[in-house]
């Protein structure tokens, strides 16, 4: 089965934090663009005997089967409820937006390699040029919309803790957010540095260590590659350290206000919990890859129908 759009981002969909509309127009464009890069081939049928047949042919009983429908539908022309469509007419007036997209990730999936790179560059063209904030690359559709990405992180990040069991880290996080989400800065900052300790504590499997010591036992500890030379001195003073020296900066999170009235801005204490985000996937990742324990690229998808706008 494959891991197409709808089922990708259905809570951001259920939830509306992303929305799917396409007007007709830009579905023409669309329509033209699966013609331009439609492939024709030769199948056997049950008896032996051999047909033509293409990508767009194949198509909807490809997308009926990803997506559990008994059939493609479409409002008509002419206004009403949705009734059953061709294919056409399913891209041009689908009954569910995301359902678009995830026909489009078929058929990219489905084309030859030589074809897959300029479908996606004409794709990508057509959101360009009419102003929509959605792209494809490696054959899926991404929205380039920041709070999307701010939340894909995020989960990310919960989804690993959770995997590997790093409850403390866990609870941090989970606290840094209430606290931004609750106006309280200061802590969301506090929280989102006392995660990254706490995720790099578990790695080294040790309880106890200022931050300066932490951050070099994890260099010395060889969980983190010397991608290039000189990149685990830069990585230690530039990357690593990044949400500590928020923490420390900023007045009224690491030390006391003192006489300043300083307010500490919502916008930055939501970039330390997303660089906190980014530091937490990627040393987690790091440290299974250690330990020789498998990834979760995929989300579990149960059988929970995706609701219609």
């Amino acid at each position: 089965m494959a891991w197409l759009f709808s089922k990708r981002c259905r809570e951001a969909l259920r939830d509306k934090k992303i929305k799917v509309s396409i007007p007709v127009p830009v579905r023409v464009r669309i329509w033209k663009a699966l013609q331009n890069y439609d492939e024709w081939f030769q199948e056997s049928g049950p008896t032996g005997f051999n047909y033509e047949t293409s990508t767009l042919q194949q198509l909807p009983g490809r997308i009926e089967a990803e997506l559990g429908l008994t059939e493609l539908l479409a409002f008509p022309e002419d206004g009403g409820a949705p009734k059953p469509s061709d294919l056409e007419g399913f891209v041009l007036r689908g009954n569910y937006p995301p359902y678009l997209f995830d026909a489009l990730e078929l058929f990219c999936e489905s084309i030859e390699e030589y074809n897959k790179n300029p479908f996606q560059h004409s794709f990508n063209e057509i959101m360009e040029e009419n102003g929509f904030p959605w792209r494809m690359a490696d054959g899926k559709i991404f929205p380039v919309d920041s709070a999307y990405i701010d939340e894909e992180i995020i989960r990310r990040a919960y989804e690993l803790l959770h995997e590997v069991k790093f409850h403390g880290a866990l609870q941090e996080f989970e606290k840094a957010r209430v606290d931004l989400m609750n106006g309280d800065c200061e802590g969301a900052i506090q929280n989102a540095n006392l995660a990254i300790e706490s995720v790099i504590k578990e790695v080294l499997g040790i309880e106890k260590a200022k931050p300066g010591e932490l951050f070099r036992k994890l260099i010395e500890s060889g969980v983190i590659p010397e991608y290039y030379r000189g990149f685990l001195k830069a990585f230690e003073e530039n990357i690593l350290r990044c949400v500590a020296i928020i923490r420390n900066e900023e007045l009224g999170v690491g030390h006391g206000r003192g006489p300043s009235k300083n307010i500490v801005p919502p916008d930055l204490a939501e970039l330390a919990i997303n660089l906190s985000g980014v530091l937490i996937n990627f040393l987690v990742k790091q440290h299974l890859r250690k330990i020789g324990a498998s990834i979760k690229v995929e989300g579990k998808i149960d059988d929970e129908d995706i609701p219609f706008d």
